[in-house]
């Protein structure tokens, strides 16, 4: 059975194509999680088809943003209220000021993990923190691209090799990515404090 479903499955993707990844990601951003859906499309794709690799990842990356921005949305109209269904007064606030110093990368870290990591929680946090629409299309592009960019170059260069390598290692690999971003935007956040404070005193002063 699960042998038919396998071949049924790839038949259906090899005469979708890319418009098959679109729909896909827009499902699984969206509403119906199909986890590694997307991904595992655009690799065995692009084992097919190497030279559209780059058409692959970008059906992903486009799936993403639309099947987000709905998300982002409800977070817009009904943010304040579930804000403070989730927290009291104060860490509304804090948590408020929070997201906002740090928005971007929350979304474009998230964006990049692959699953079990839950995306649209993100998307409508980014709507009730206020985050703008440009840079919440930005930061989800940039980490979602970085992700199905780097899937497909592999599976245009390695063939089934790379599906393989994604099986066994894509977790890792990606937590050791995420886990240089987030030092590197610590870094940043922590020298900006440092500078703050270094100008707050020196008027001071």
């Amino acid at each position: 059975m699960w042998s038919d479903l396998g071949a049924a499955l790839r038949a259906w993707a090899d005469g979708a194509g890319a418009a098959g990844i679109l729909v896909i990601s827009v499902v699984d951003s969206m509403a119906l999680p199909l986890p590694n859906a997307t991904d595992a499309l655009i690799l065995y794709l692009t084992v097919q088809q190497p030279a559209l690799w780059w058409w692959y990842a970008a059906a992903g990356i486009a799936g993403a943003v639309a099947g987000s921005l709905p998300l982002y949305w409800i977070g817009r109209r009904g943010g304040q209220a579930l804000l403070d269904r989730r927290f009291d007064g104060r860490r509304t606030a804090a948590a408020v000021r929070w997201y906002r110093r740090s928005a971007f990368g929350a979304i474009l870290v998230p964006a990049f993990l692959p699953p079990p990591l839950p995306f649209k929680i993100f998307a409508v946090l980014a709507g009730a923190t206020g985050l703008t629409l440009w840079r919440f299309v930005l930061a989800l592009s940039l980490g979602r691209g970085a992700r199905h960019v780097a899937e497909a170059l592999l599976a245009a260069a390695y063939g089934p090799q790379a599906i393989a390598m994604f099986e066994t290692h894509g977790p890792r690999i990606a937590a050791v990515v995420a886990g240089a971003v987030l030092a590197s935007a610590a870094a940043v956040a922590w020298r900006r404090r440092v500078a703050g404070r270094h100008n707050r005193s020196t008027h001071a002063g």
